[in-house]
């Protein structure tokens, strides 16, 4: 039977195409996260050496609270180990496809490969070389080539790329424009010898970005560098959210401040100027008491079809403002609010533990 791109698209969550690696794909497009999903992707903890056994099923918790949240909104694959099918079961809703293949820890973001699509809308899975985020930890095997397995296993044309990036590391609108940070992918833990000018070409090689914009990122986020998907989000074309903290001793404080000045002088694909609004971090005075690596990030949220899923820090004056200001900008999707505080521990979010497909 000869396969439409209709046929193409259905089978891309139950792997049932099969097609060549694909070297150096032309013409990439990566669509905008607001744009139509196929599904979500996640990942079930299976890092217990990492985080402990009461963490790490406590993290499985909040992931099943993810995970059946979006699955109001669009299909969900929960990656899973052998071992953890009822585990799975018992936490998760009947409608999550569960598929096992071989992994460690909660991060799809970074670990997964980032759906492009080639000429002829062709589907092609981007592999960023995940290198657990510039070599900080051990036990990440599993995961340094799960991207390139998903790819096998979905039966992708696979294109590795010409830099070492991940998911949380970008930020595209789909309509050429580009974000990401100077502390994450211009550190030589990550590109080693490659100049601001490779990376960019690495990049729009991948992504097919046509503008690409350098915000400073944190030198504080030990786990990360900064990834922008903790640090500001585009809503729709020329529309930005960025973080800041009224905190003087958050050690993020000028770095957030810094990326905040660089977004307002920023210029659209278009040499317009961005509408720019501002979301308060929670008060960590306020917040239960949460370790140095706490991922504090509104705009680390995954938007699934017709909606937001979105964090909250039970701080009730600021996880309000937050959903106030991201409704008011996105009318029509229904937002669903989260406490994954067990997650943020590990410097990561909603958004890092997704990966959407796009359509």
């Amino acid at each position: 039977m000869q396969l439409t791109r209709r046929h193409v698209l259905a089978a891309l969550m139950a792997g049932t195409v099969t097609r060549p690696i694909m070297a150096k794909p032309v013409g990439l497009r990566l669509a905008a996260e607001w744009e139509p999903h196929l599904g979500c992707v996640m990942a079930l903890n299976d890092a217990v050496d990492t985080y402990g056994n009461r963490a790490m099923r406590r993290i499985q918790e909040e992931q099943a609270v993810i995970a059946n949240a979006i699955a109001t909104f669009e299909p969900v694959t929960m990656l899973i180990n052998p071992a953890q099918r009822n585990r799975a079961q018992k936490i998760l809703k009947p409608s999550i496809t569960l598929v096992e293949m071989a992994h460690y820890d909660i991060w799809t973001r970074d670990t997964l490969p980032t759906i492009a699509y080639g000429p002829e809308n062709t589907p092609i899975a981007v592999d960023w070389n995940f290198n657990v985020w510039g070599e900080k930890f051990p036990g990440y095997d599993r995961d340094r080539n799960l991207a390139a397995r998903f790819a096998t296993s979905r039966g992708l044309k696979r294109s590795a790329a010409p830099i070492i990036c991940e998911g949380g590391a970008i930020e595209v609108d789909g309509q050429g424009t580009l974000i990401t940070t100077e502390t994450c992918l211009l550190n030589p833990n990550r590109n080693p010898g490659k100049s601001r000018a490779e990376i960019e070409e690495g990049l729009r090689q991948m992504t097919g970005a046509r503008h690409i914009i350098w915000l400073k990122g944190s030198e504080a986020d030990t786990v990360t560098d900064g990834h922008i998907d903790a640090l500001m989000r585009i809503i729709r074309p020329g529309v930005v959210v960025v973080e800041v903290t009224d905190d003087p001793l958050d050690p993020e404080y000028g770095d957030l401040l810094e990326n905040l000045a660089r977004m307002r002088k920023a210029r659209d694909i278009n040499g317009q100027p961005f509408e720019v609004h501002v979301v308060r971090r929670p008060d960590w005075d306020i917040m239960p008491q949460r370790g140095n690596d706490f991922s504090s990030s509104y705009v680390n949220s995954y938007f699934p079809n017709g909606g937001i899923v979105m964090p909250l820090f039970n701080d009730p004056k600021a996880d309000a403002q937050a959903r106030a200001l991201f409704q008011a900008l996105e009318p029509n999707r229904r937002i669903v609010q989260i406490d994954t505080s067990e997650i943020c521990e590990g410097g990561g979010g909603i958004h890092c533990n997704t990966m959407q497909i796009p359509a």
